[in-house]
């Protein structure tokens, strides 16, 4: 994330924390890009993973239906209860992915599917990971760049003066990042439509994502608001559009 505010990792964690119950409901962004990180990671044989920023577990679960041995890393304590009361790994670890304290090259696979852009210093976290990377194994991550809610950064600016959306590294930042280890990446662009802009809101709350860094007086949405975004949001045939650019890379050792 490019902000010279540091994140409220707390504040996120309760959020998301807040969605873990219905998040498996809503995630339908965060499951299309997860199954398309484990297609990058499909060949890779190695045996320990690390899911660094699992929520529910939902994809250490398919790590583990492909008899790995995987660990659940999350900064939420609620989302990690959530995929230990299914069983979805093999353990569980309550840490920031920035700062978690991982041995050195102790695993063969890093999967992180949409959670980097939650990071202040993207460099920083990818060097953390890496070294928890053995000589072999690799880190795949997914994250957001520009373009990313630009439906929602665009109606609210014709209402009011507030930022109702998180800055996005650019891919330009994102390569930068990965500077010091071999990568390849790859963008794509996803986007969502909905019937209405209840269901759109409904979906952004679901999965946790309506945090927003930064000034929390903003003021309730009221119904003048909700009607005021409604004629502005950029549409498609009478659909609410909602777009994701999506980053999905690789990083090894070289």
């Amino acid at each position: 994330m490019l902000s010279s505010v540091k994140t409220d990792k707390q504040r996120i964690a309760q959020t998301f924390g807040k969605a873990a119950v219905h998040y498996d409901n809503h995630a339908n962004i965060q499951r299309y890009s997860g199954n398309k990180l484990m297609d990058l990671a499909r060949h890779d044989s190695g045996h320990i993973v690390l899911d660094a920023g699992c929520g529910t577990g939902y994809f250490s679960q398919k790590w583990k239906q492909q008899d790995k041995f995987v660990i659940a890393l999350d900064l939420s304590h609620t989302m990690l209860q959530v995929a230990k009361q299914q069983q979805r790994a093999d353990g569980y670890l309550q840490s920031d992915i920035e700062h978690c304290a991982i041995a050195p090259q102790s695993v063969d696979i890093v999967f992180s599917n949409l959670a980097m852009q939650w990071c202040d210093d993207l460099s920083g976290a990818i060097k953390t990971l890496m070294n928890a990377v053995n000589a072999k194994g690799a880190l795949y991550f997914s994250t957001l760049t520009t373009l990313t809610l630009q439906e929602v950064r665009e109606a609210w600016q014709s209402l009011d003066q507030h930022s109702h959306v998180n800055p996005f590294l650019s891919l330009h930042d994102i390569k930068k990042a990965c500077c010091g280890f071999h990568y390849q990446l790859s963008l794509e662009t996803v986007t969502e439509r909905y019937d209405s802009l209840h269901a759109l809101f409904a979906s952004l709350k679901g999965v946790g994502a309506n945090f927003v860094q930064g000034d929390r007086q903003k003021g309730l949405m009221t119904r003048q608001k909700f009607r005021g975004l409604e004629n502005v949001w950029k549409r498609e045939f009478g659909k609410y559009l909602l777009t994701y650019q999506l980053v999905m890379v690789k990083v090894s050792h070289g």
